[in-house]
Order: structure tokens, then sequence, then C-alpha cells
């Protein structure tokens, strides 16, 4: 993965994920198996060791006893459809934690490793279209780094990207797989079968990041 290509990335995913919100503090999707999330690339405490143990790490460098530590942790670490299962006193324990330097500073390390995560999948994406002799557009990059920042490893994309006929959708059939191409497989899927309105939020979100990318 190009360097020159992660400010848009990462600028993309934020905008997906966060909006103008802060990374250092809890919030809730209230969807599926989402627990509570945090940081750029949203760690969910739920379904992601590491954004689990991340926050254990910010409990820790906070000095909060184990009782409420482990009360948070268990609270969290599993769906949470209704949002917020914390007290009013654990919710400001644990805001007050992430935005301390240390939780920042821990917080980042976890968007980090997020990151190298999202650019490896990627990078998959890229080397399955190329064995079917295809590149793909900069910008439809951005699609699948949001994609695969919302749901993991992209198998069935990849599949897809390769030649294959996937939710009844024929693979590219030109030399460079375009934005239309991905934005038509996203559409297909399921989540966004079920959330449609969703998809206009990730075409703004990858209208900021594509600002970034490297000119030509």
């Amino acid at each position: 993965m190009d360097q020159a290509f992660i400010p848009a990335v990462r600028s993309a995913i934020q905008a997906n994920e966060l909006g103008p919100a802060s990374p250092y503090c809890l919030s809730y999707a209230c969807l599926g198996n989402s627990g509570a999330s945090f940081g750029i690339f949203q760690g969910d405490t739920n379904v992601n060791a590491r954004a689990r143990d991340t926050l254990d790490n910010v409990l820790r460098a906070a000095n909060v006893d184990d009782d409420a530590r482990v009360r948070i942790l268990d609270a969290v670490s599993r769906p949470c459809p209704g949002g917020n299962p914390l007290s009013p006193d654990d919710a400001e324990r644990v805001n007050d934690a992430l935005a301390r330097s240390q939780g920042r500073d821990l917080v980042d390390q976890m968007d980090d490793g997020l990151m190298r995560g999202v650019l490896g999948y990627i990078d998959s994406s890229v080397d399955a279209a190329g064995r079917a002799g295809k590149t793909i557009d900069p910008e439809a990059q951005l699609y699948i780094a949001l994609w695969v920042n919302m749901t993991g490893a992209p198998d069935t994309l990849n599949r897809w990207l390769g030649g294959g006929t996937e939710m009844g959708m024929a693979p590219p059939d030109g030399p460079i797989v375009t934005v239309e191409d991905i934005k038509g497989y996203l559409q297909a899927s399921k989540y966004f079968q079920e959330n449609p309105r969703n998809f206009a939020h990730m075409e703004q979100s990858v209208a900021a990041g594509a600002k970034l990318l490297p000119r030509a």
C-alpha cells in the first residue's frame, strides 16, 4: 500500500464511523452484535479482542479500581442493542479514562493496529483483482476500506473481484474496477439491502477521503 494513500483512508473511515464526534469516548451502534466502540476505527468491545484489551489497559492506566474495571468490561463485552449499559458513574469513569493523555495514546495505538489490518485487506482485494488482470480505481478502494472496517476480511468481495459471481452479481468486466462497480456490489449486500439510508452516508464519507487521494 502506497503510504500517500493512508491519509485518505483515515479521513474516509473517520467520517464514516465518527463524523465530528470524539474518538476518545464510548459510543454504541445498537446494531447486531455491536458492543461499545471507541477510536477512529470504532474498535468494538464485543467482537474485537484488541478493543477489549485496549479498554482494559486504559482503565488500568487511569487507576480505575478492579471492581469497577471488571464491571465495565463485563457490561460492554456483549451485544448492546439498547445502547449504553453503564451506570452514569461508570460511563463518566470510562470516558474520563479514555480522554486522559495515557488513554488517548492507547486508543491511538489501537487505531494504528486496526489501520494496518484495513490496509492489508485492501491489498488482498487489489491482489485478487490483479490475478484477474484488473486494477481497482483509488476511490473504489476507499469504499473497500470502509466496508472491511465494518465487516472484516473481504473473502466474498475478493472472490467477486477475482472473477466469481457473488450475491447474484457478475464480476466487473472492464480492466479497471470502477467506483460504480464497487457501489453496485455493496448495494447488493444484505447489510445495505436492510439499511439503504446508510449507503448515502458511506458515499459522503468516501467523498471526504477522496479529497486527500494522491493526484496522478
